[in-house]
């Protein structure tokens, strides 16, 4: 009988330990409320994983890089002219998530002069020319489908000291820009003027004179077809010499097809309506587009 007693005893004691053990777990719960339950650590790590995602996702949208190489021939009159290969490398990235926009430009050249008028400095050989660097940045939108922006342009004098194939000299220009890109005005797609003032700061070479130049870009293009769009003054500049004070007044216009999301083509022309700074008789030119 005291043996039963007593195996009675232990079993509610055992019962009793084995109630108590839920109890306790829930002490400890309520006394640290801050510590997270595995259900609230898997939808932090999934809204964590949503805002990441999103924001990779505007910022790849806003992204944008693209090659161009150009091609250029300048009559200069007398059988001589001069000619230019310039690859340029082009990259677009969001200001934040207000809209603003940034655009990086890097472009070098090769240039070959041939004829009479560069005696010396000819014989049809490319050499290397100037490297650019431009830095722009746009607002948001300001009214419907206006912004406004502004940056520099930085020239590196890579033709070394030799001003029959470059500046010879570096410089610097302030720019200032308006982009008007209307959605609903038929074949008319933009009005981009641009204006800079570049100025040389050092030459690399004697003969060289530091520049003084107003540059005017009155860009307005037009989407002739899906695919075939043309512009005018888009990359022909109105130039000013402040050293001179002559003006270079050229008519230019240029025809772009793309071919697909990748590729494009241009070709395009120019010719001086005011030539008093004399810069080139007539320029044809050409540009392959690939899209990254």
């Amino acid at each position: 009988m005291h043996t039963v007693l007593q195996t009675l005893r232990q079993f509610i004691a055992l019962l009793i330990s084995v109630s108590l053990i839920p109890a306790a777990n829930a002490q400890d719960n309520v006394a640290s409320p801050a510590r997270p339950q595995t259900d609230d650590i898997v939808i932090d790590a999934n809204r964590e994983s949503r805002a990441q995602a999103d924001d990779e996702l505007f910022y790849a949208s806003k992204r944008k890089t693209w090659l161009e190489v150009w091609g250029f021939h300048n009559a200069h009159g007398n059988d001589s002219a001069t000619n230019n290969i310039q690859p340029r490398f082009y990259h677009t990235f969001p200001i934040g998530r207000s809209g603003a926009q940034g655009i990086t430009r890097l472009d070098t050249s090769f240039n070959s002069n041939s004829g009479p008028k560069f005696n010396g400095g000819g014989g049809g050989e490319f050499n290397p020319g100037n490297t650019r660097w431009t830095l722009a940045g746009f607002t948001p939108e300001v009214a419907q489908n206006l912004t406004f922006g502004g940056g520099f342009r930085m020239v590196l004098p890579t033709g070394y000291n030799n001003p029959a194939y470059s500046s010879a000299q570096w410089a610097i220009g302030p720019q200032l820009a308006m982009t008007y890109t209307p959605k609903d005005m038929g074949t008319f797609s933009f009005f981009s003027p641009v204006v800079r003032y570049m100025m040389g700061t050092t030459q690399v070479s004697p003969q060289a004179t530091l520049v003084r130049t107003l540059e005017l870009y009155p860009a307005v293009g037009f989407q002739l077809t899906p695919k075939l769009k043309l512009a005018m003054w888009d990359e022909t500049a109105i130039y000013f010499s402040a050293r001179t004070g002559r003006w270079f007044v050229p008519a230019d216009a240029m025809l772009t097809y793309s071919f697909d999301k990748s590729w494009g083509a241009t070709v395009g022309a120019s010719a001086p309506l005011i030539n008093n700074n004399f810069n080139y008789f007539w320029n044809v030119y050409s540009r392959v587009i690939y899209n990254f």
